[in-house]
């Protein structure tokens, strides 16, 4: 396992803003060499659980029983998100094959499902995972998760034990995070944009079911979370909708999981690990901002290092 010191952005890269915004815009503007050739090699798979139709994008190794690991993005990624492809790319180059998951709603797949997406949809994802594992019986499975991904993994594999579960700066208080991007322009419009733009598309889709124009004036993410949730969930308040996937206290008890997480993050302060259960280990970097860990000016992340040493050390892929 590369040591956590080990991570040391280059000259210019090592405030955390910088890292998280380089990390989500400039990784978008820059193609490398290596994009075309591996999603062309990459297998679309539709996942049909629970009444919903999700989608999945599939890395194969020359050997059927290689291990797998399973990539889930942030709010509002997708499978296609840079920091997914370039674990993945990674992670696939190092023998394994490697799932990139896009949860509904997601990834221009507003259209596949009438229903909305929101954060609390446990039972869909673990049984996505398990359509995922099916497809794979011979191999070992792990899984890896950012941000609101790395909060569904750390569910995950409360419900799947036997997942070897990474989870990158996962969102542990979901009140909190949304209340951290509620306090930066720069963030709140960032993720309040993506989400009009998904509920545009969800209006579309399907214009008999929705109609979002009353949700066009409001500026507070919070505000707009609590009136989303009031409308469109079977959440009666929005404290209810945040328990189900809050992760403090005794929520994660008996889980086996690994959180890397940096201690400068802008949207999860590093005080949310401190009293998770023994059974969580958490590795925390001096720097790194949010799921970013931007170390050069090719805007290579050293997340791709990290995860590829520690599903080496745990799952052993063949070359």
């Amino acid at each position: 396992m590369p040591s956590l010191s080990s991570f040391q952005p280059a000259l210019g890269l090592s405030n955390p803003n910088v890292q998280t915004i380089v990390s989500s815009v400039g990784r978008k503007l820059f193609k490398p060499s290596w994009l075309d050739s591996f999603l062309a090699q990459s297998e679309h798979r539709d996942i049909h659980v629970m009444g919903q139709h999700l989608t999945a994008q599939y890395s194969r190794a020359s050997q059927a029983d290689a291990p797998v690991v399973i990539i889930i993005h942030g709010w509002l990624g997708s499978a296609d998100s840079s920091y997914v492809l370039s674990s993945a790319q990674a992670l696939h180059d190092q023998g394994f094959q490697v799932v990139r998951l896009t949860l509904r709603d997601h990834g221009n797949t507003a259209h596949l499902n009438e229903g909305l997406f929101h954060s609390a949809m446990t039972d869909e994802v673990v049984a996505a995972a398990q359509f995922i594992m099916e497809d794979f019986p011979d191999s070992r499975v792990g899984l890896m998760g950012f941000s609101m991904g790395g909060n569904f993994a750390l569910r995950l594999a409360k419900h799947l034990p036997k997942l070897t579960t990474l989870a990158i700066c996962p969102a542990i208080s979901p009140a909190h995070t949304v209340e951290q991007i509620g306090s930066s322009l720069i963030y709140q419009k960032y993720f309040m944009g993506k989400w009009r733009a998904l509920w545009e598309q969800k209006q579309r889709a399907f214009p008999e079911s929705y109609d979002f124009s009353a949700l066009a004036g409001y500026s507070s993410i919070q505000l707009l979370t609590e009136i989303f949730i009031a409308d469109h969930t079977q959440f009666a308040r929005i404290e209810d909708y945040y328990a189900a996937y809050d992760l403090r206290g005794d929520a994660l008890v008996g889980v086996e999981a690994t959180i890397l997480a940096a201690k400068d993050d802008p949207i999860i302060p590093p005080e949310h690990y401190r009293d998770l259960p023994a059974s969580i280990e958490v590795e925390l970097t001096g720097k790194g901002g949010h799921t970013a860990y931007i170390k050069n000016w090719r805007l290579e992340s050293w997340v791709d290092e990290y995860a590829g040493a520690f599903f080496g050390e745990r799952l052993n892929p063949k070359a």
